[in-house]
């Protein structure tokens, strides 16, 4: 039923995506997601560490987007779930579990939405060997610069961003058609070109649009 309501991102085998982190990674299977960023800088405010995720097969993600308002990004989990604060859902593993219970359903390997309702981007994988792996766990080096004061972002050297070289595929609902329209008609008449991942990841995702009947989604969470 979510694919139809809503649709799937499907990330390509040998992705890489990202951890940060206050510490040096350790991997723990029994936490129930792990999440990740397209780019350090998506979910970067404090964090020492940055860890190389590579998926491991082509995967299928909820595609957990309610709509789009200039760049910011309304995340579906908030219309899923009645809890009075989702950021601390998402640290509970109780909560997790539930949601990964959800996601399992319908043959989700994780979701792909905002954060925090903001303009930032993640994955949330379920925590599953054979989704990932982990490459390696490195000091962050900021080597990029964001936007602003009409300066372009620069997203360095470093840290590739993996939708670039290989594509996603985005088989999501048609109302969705609209939304990305009117946020790439924010991104160009701002004059700040690819600022945001969800924005880089649209300049070459090949996108299939469907039919199907809105309905109003409950997590029992």
């Amino acid at each position: 039923m979510l694919k139809k309501i809503y649709g799937e991102m499907i990330l390509k085998k040998g992705s890489i995506l990202y951890h940060t982190s206050d510490d040096s990674f350790q991997i723990n299977y029994t936490k129930p997601m792990l999440f990740c960023t397209f780019h350090p800088s998506e979910w970067d405010i404090i964090n020492e560490y940055v860890t190389y995720i590579k998926i491991k097969k082509d995967i299928s993600l909820l595609f957990m987007i309610e709509t789009c308002n200039k760049a910011r990004i309304f995340s579906s989990l908030n219309s899923f779930t009645n809890h009075p604060n989702l950021n601390l859902a998402k640290k509970n593993p109780d909560q997790l579990s539930c949601y990964v219970n959800e996601l399992k359903k319908e043959n989700f390997d994780g979701w792909f939405t905002s954060i925090e309702n903001k303009v930032t981007v993640e994955v949330a994988l379920i925590n599953n060997p054979n989704l990932y792996e982990v490459i390696n766990t490195k000091k962050l080096r900021r080597n990029w610069r964001n936007g602003g004061e009409g300066k372009l972002k620069k997203w360095g050297k470093k840290y590739d961003i993996c939708t670039i070289q290989m594509p996603v595929i985005l088989n999501i609902n048609k109302r969705y058609k609209d939304i990305i329209e009117e946020y790439k008609k924010y991104e160009l008449n701002s004059g700040f070109f690819k600022e945001f991942i969800f924005q880089v990841i649209l300049e070459n995702a090949i996108i299939h649009f469907h039919k199907g009947t809105i309905k109003k989604i409950k997590w029992n969470c």
